[in-house]
């Protein structure tokens, strides 16, 4: 069974690409199950898909060839997604075995992100794990990937300090805002969306001394929600519109598939502005903003890709640790693969175990008749430690004996290791 790892990421697709490939969380399960009709080599998988990747994690037995099974990977993606095979060309990317497990481990841990160390990766792992569980669509091997993985990450995140110095996408949309407008303190920002991003955003806002919070989502209850821990105006989704031209700040994060924020309504709400500047953060993928929004004179749209060069600007201190946390990926990776030689050999050890437990058994119910027939239970049990040891001792002997006789020197080491001998070779 091999481990594979496939997908884009930031490193080689544009927010566009990354946009049409990924895959939203309620279309979790639904994907799995088309992967794995799609794809009959696959045993198990899981999807992993954020702003900046969508993964494909999965055991597989006996693909047809890597070339092969690399092409249906990206025929599988173009088709559910809507893609042309062409624009996947060269944007995607396969690992195996040892390779994808190391892979896996560095995404989890945040050393492959965009942001180099943040956490939040881990979280959004953890997820695509559940929901490959809900749709049983994850097996032992999976299973033994994700636990080996998640311990990995837990013993980076305690002996390194990759994560201390990390800063958000919310921070930095903060700090880049503040760079754009000296009056920070007497603006108004609205935010869209409700989810873990916003909720961030909106803790950061209220912490650089923001004037005032609009939150607008589909569900009002959420918003208000957020409203009532950092204060504000908790407003319906469809209303946001109106309410628009009263806000300096848009900062935007869904999971709409199609843009919530078209270029109609910030030009007219713009234009009730008197045309003074406005900032928008769009940081959903795919995106939340219409890119036409850009074309605005005096608006200033920034999508996750513009604000990392501000989240890039403390990265040498973090890439201090990453060799240090490298070599816990490296332990982690060959701890699986050890694990996983033993597991596919354990059924050796139980028939070993077999034959030893059916030689005792044997053994001790000729002993117990023995004595039931009046014959002298020392000299029995003598007995019986004499066969015992015959028995158990006649296998290794004769291995030992051939191995000799054969020259067989790493044999012979190997009978000398297990079975505590003293080197005499």
């Amino acid at each position: 069974m091999s481990i594979v790892a496939f997908g884009l990421n930031h490193r080689n697709a544009d927010i566009d690409l990354r946009g049409r490939a990924s895959i939203l969380p309620q279309q979790l399960q639904g994907a799995l199950h088309h992967l794995l009709e799609s794809v009959s080599c696959i045993e198990e998988a899981m999807i992993l898909s954020t702003c900046n990747r969508t993964e494909v994690h999965c055991a597989v037995q006996s693909p047809p060839n890597k070339s092969i099974f690399s092409d249906q990977l990206n025929r599988w993606l173009a088709g559910y997604r809507n893609i042309a095979l062409s624009e996947l060309e060269n944007k995607t990317y396969i690992h195996w075995d040892q390779s994808a497990v190391q892979h896996i481990m560095r995404v989890a841990a945040g050393l492959d992100s965009q942001i180099l160390g943040e956490p939040e990766i881990f979280g959004q792992y953890k997820f695509a794990y559940q929901e490959a569980q809900v749709a049983d669509t994850i097996g032992k091997y999976l299973d033994q990937v994700v636990l080996t993985t998640t311990q990995t990450c837990k013993k980076i995140r305690s002996r390194t300090e990759i994560g201390q110095h990390s800063m958000s996408i919310a921070q930095a949309t903060i700090t880049r805002a503040q760079q754009i407008f000296s009056d920070f303190e007497s603006l108004h920002a609205m935010l869209i969306g409700a989810g873990a991003t916003i909720k961030l955003v909106a803790q950061h806002l209220r912490s650089a001394g923001i004037q005032s919070i609009g939150v607008a989502n589909r569900t009002l209850d959420h918003a208000q929600q957020i409203v009532a821990e950092h204060g504000g105006e908790a407003i319906p989704l469809a209303e946001f519109g109106e309410n628009l031209h009263k806000y300096d700040l848009l900062i935007s994060s869904t999971n709409s598939p199609t843009p919530v924020v078209s270029r109609e309504v910030v030009a007219e709400a713009y234009k009730k502005r008197r045309y003074r500047p406005f900032f928008i953060a769009d940081l959903a993928v795919p995106r939340d903003v219409d890119p036409f929004v850009d074309q605005l004179k005096n608006v200033y749209v920034y999508t996750i890709d513009d604000l990392s060069s501000i989240v890039r600007s403390n990265l040498e201190l973090r890439q201090q640790q990453v060799a240090k946390a490298e070599e816990f990926v490296l332990e982690g990776s060959l701890d699986l693969e050890q694990n996983a030689r033993v597991r596919s050999q354990s059924h050796i050890v139980a028939q070993f175990r077999k034959n030893l437990e059916s030689i005792r058994d044997q053994e001790a119910r000729d002993a117990i008749s023995r004595i039931e027939a009046g014959e002298d239970p020392q000299e029995v049990i003598a007995s019986l430690a004499h066969t015992l040891t015959m028995k158990l001792a006649h296998p290794p002997t004769i291995a030992l004996r051939n191995a000799s006789a054969n020259g067989d020197v790493e044999l012979l080491r190997h009978l000398h290791e297990a079975y505590g001998l003293e080197e005499c070779l």
